[in-house]
């Protein structure tokens, strides 16, 4: 693989920006940096109490909750403060948008949501975000753009910050699929690597060609691993003028400074998609999955998934399961996997959910979205998404489908499968501790940084053009309690992010509807 290299800019000048504008980056988010009293509105929030002074007759002036002071202190139901009483739940306030690129041309045509990398910095003051359209940004805590830079002829994928803060690491989807390590402070390239030197190229596709960003090859996964090296997934699913479909997969460790020091397969690509790795206990675990044409390679677990050893990514074990016949011919995961040291979880698209051993061994199944019969129709609802925490899996089981291959699958199903939308909680022992279920269409599962919360997106619906159930939920992992709903005026992307004090950034796309395109692709950062 080609890289290229440029020398590193002292640390110390990444340290003393941050101090320069801290106080400014964490406007609206830290009562510990304000010495004047807080005036004004008071709004009762996750681990403290906001104080505004733009609030009119309730309403966040333009949307957000400007000027806001944040101050960290426990409240009860009833309790009243500065003449206020609290409620029964917090709010969840805005309290700053960032505006991406225009994307209302492509909403009009019905491509599908926008994507959007989030990442804050390990200290809470910095977001950077990662468009589709191929910028990155970088803004403070106040919503205040710092650095900005077109990156990509495709999309930014993925972004992730270094230990102390000094690099910015960004993967993106284009025909070089690079990956770049950058200056925080000045976004210049500190070294690249070109994965579509190992995983092949292919052409940028025509404009109107909604669906043909995903024929590129990508970074589709960045993790930054306690000691400062890099996980890394690349992928490539395109059809060459040949007509002769292609797959390239292959999962990368490297270190700080650009060099590679592990990758899976070691002999070189997969005819494979390896998407999404979960890491915990020492290991990487990774979805085989394949949309090639030929016969697909006996030695990959082809819709199962292979654990790594997260050091020198030699396979531990892997896992296949059986396709559910009638209703599928194929076994698919997506986002739906989690591991620690004593459990492992995949999901898959046709209803099943699997927990494993630390051998890698089948210990319980579950079914919560399997097809059902309605009308003489099968129904299913797919395990979208999904985590492991300690010791239980946290999953999405989402909209309604009718299976591919088993009737019309562009008709309307006849009615909700009993599991859609529903975010359910499973202990290693394979007993649900709770699940929730709800109107939002619910996508991604994100747990907080302590662990004690679940993060999910709501985004637009298969059955109606509801709009008021837009944004992002969270629950309490322990009881599976509704905390908190941070409402969006547009559907919300599924990967939203925690900030470590508890904000959280989430990505909302503009969308059609009656004739005009309503929304914005914009990043809501809510308190």
């Amino acid at each position: 693989m080609s890289e290229r290299k440029a020398g590193r800019p002292e640390g110390a000048r990444a340290s003393s920006w941050r101090r320069t504008v801290l106080l400014a980056a964490l406007a609206g988010c830290s009562g510990a940096t304000q010495e004047a009293a807080p005036t004004g509105e008071l709004r009762f929030v996750r681990g403290g109490v906001l104080h505004g002074d733009v609030l009119h007759g309730g309403v966040l002036h333009g949307g957000v909750l400007q000027g806001g002071v944040f101050t960290a202190r426990a409240w009860a139901p009833g309790e009243t403060i500065d003449g206020v009483v609290a409620p029964l739940l917090p709010e969840c306030v805005p309290m700053f948008h960032v505006e991406l690129e225009d994307m209302d041309r492509l909403a009009s045509m019905g491509a599908p949501a926008p994507a959007a990398a989030l990442a804050f910095s390990p200290d809470g003051a910095w977001l950077a975000i990662g468009s589709d359209a191929g910028s990155l940004r970088v803004v403070d805590g106040a919503g205040t753009v710092r650095a900005q830079k077109k990156l990509a002829e495709g999309a930014v994928k993925q972004v992730a910050w270094s230990p102390d803060g000094a690099t910015l690491y960004v993967g993106e989807q284009a025909p070089d699929a690079f990956l770049y390590a950058l200056d925080a402070v000045t976004l210049a390239p500190r070294w690249t690597v070109r994965l579509a030197d190992d995983l092949e190229s292919s052409p940028l596709p025509p404009a109107d060609d909604v669906y043909g960003l995903y024929s590129l090859p990508a970074v589709y996964a960045l993790r930054v691993l306690p000691d400062g090296d890099l996980l890394v997934a690349g992928s490539h699913g395109w059809t060459p003028a040949d007509g002769v479909r292609k797959n390239r997969g292959r999962v990368y460790r490297y270190g700080p400074d650009g060099t590679r020091k592990a990758a899976f397969p070691a002999a070189g690509p997969a005819d494979a998609v390896l998407l999404h790795p979960a890491v915990g206990g020492g290991r990487a675990l990774v979805g085989v999955s394949r949309s090639a044409d030929g016969e697909a390679p006996a030695d990959l677990p082809v819709g199962g998934v292979v654990a790594l050893d997260l050091t020198t990514l030699a396979p531990v074990w892997e896992a296949r399961f059986p396709i559910l016949a009638p209703y599928f011919t194929a076994v698919f995961l997506w986002e739906a996997a989690g591991i620690s040291s004593t459990l492992a979880f995949a999901g898959l698209g046709d209803g099943r959910a699997f927990l494993l051993g630390p051998d890698g061994a089948v210990e319980h199944t579950l079914t919560p979205g399997v097809p059902v019969l309605t009308q003489g129709i099968p129904i299913a609802a797919g395990v979208g998404f999904g985590t492991v925490v300690d010791d239980a899996a946290y999953f999405l089981t989402t909209s309604t489908n009718i299976p591919w291959g088993s009737a019309d699958p562009m008709a309307r199903p006849p009615a909700a499968h009993p599991a859609q939308h529903t975010l359910h909680a499973v202990g290693a022992d394979g007993v649900e501790r709770w699940a929730w279920s709800g109107e939002h269409a619910v996508q991604g599962v994100v747990p907080s940084p302590d662990g004690a919360t679940l993060l999910v997106a709501a985004a637009e619906r298969a059955t109606d053009d509801r709009r008021d159930l837009y944004g992002a939920l969270l629950f309490d992992r322990a009881t599976g309690a509704l905390v908190t709903t941070c409402s969006t005026e547009g559907p919300a992307y599924f990967r939203p992010v925690w900030a470590p004090d508890g904000r959280v950034a989430v990505t909302e796309s503009a969308f059609a509807a009656e004739g005009s395109v309503h929304g914005a692709y914009r990043v809501t950062v809510f308190r």
